[in-house]
């Protein structure tokens, strides 16, 4: 068992952690002592009222994962182009993420 503390992921509340993490479990096993998911905060109606919102409301770790799809999603080479190696496809991740800062 690894000592190091596991990455928590978070998702968009459309995603449901327990199907990615069964899918991976089939894959790619080993990823699961590293990693796990976690459904990111989405404010209540109460909490929403008590900032005197209402609709959608803006949430930082949200917002990252939203952002994070858009700046994956604007790379066009991620969406028609699959990758032989996990080495690759991670490389091409981080391209698109320092670009992102750019």
């Amino acid at each position: 068992m690894s000592t190091h503390a596991k990455i928590t992921i978070l998702l968009d509340n459309g995603y449901h952690p327990d199907k990615i993490t069964l899918a991976l479990q089939k894959l790619y096993p080993q990823i699961l002592t590293k990693i796990r998911f976690e459904l990111a905060p989405k404010p209540t109606k109460s909490q929403k009222a008590a900032q005197g919102k209402t609709g959608f409301v803006v949430v930082a770790t949200r917002w990252v994962i939203e952002r994070s799809n858009a700046w994956m999603e604007r790379c066009k080479s991620l969406v028609k182009n699959f990758e032989r190696t996990l080495d690759h496809a991670t490389a091409k991740l981080k391209s698109v993420f320092h670009q992102a800062d750019a």
